[in-house]
């Protein structure tokens, strides 16, 4: 997504992404879907988790959330504005 204008990336985000298919996987950057389309997303989302690399370690591990703090409302979690 990082390669499109705007105006498509919006397009991908409102119209593909939610009627692709029942189970759709993205891997992003925080800037490839930041706050706001995540916000446009969150209703399709059933979860989301960050991945995060430990050098010292050489290893990947998954954590629950996308890139920034999120809160929780009615038990579903949304970005936080």
């Amino acid at each position: 997504m990082a390669r499109l204008d705007a105006e498509h990336r919006s397009h991908l985000v409102e119209r593909y992404f939610p009627r692709a298919s029942h189970q759709v996987i993205i891997l992003s950057t925080d800037t490839e879907v930041d706050q706001h389309f995540y916000a446009d997303l969150e209703p399709h989302i059933a979860r989301a988790y960050h991945l995060s690399y430990n050098d010292k370690a050489k290893k990947t591990t998954g954590e629950e959330g996308y890139f920034w703090p999120t809160e929780t409302t009615n038990g579903r979690k949304k970005p936080a504005k």
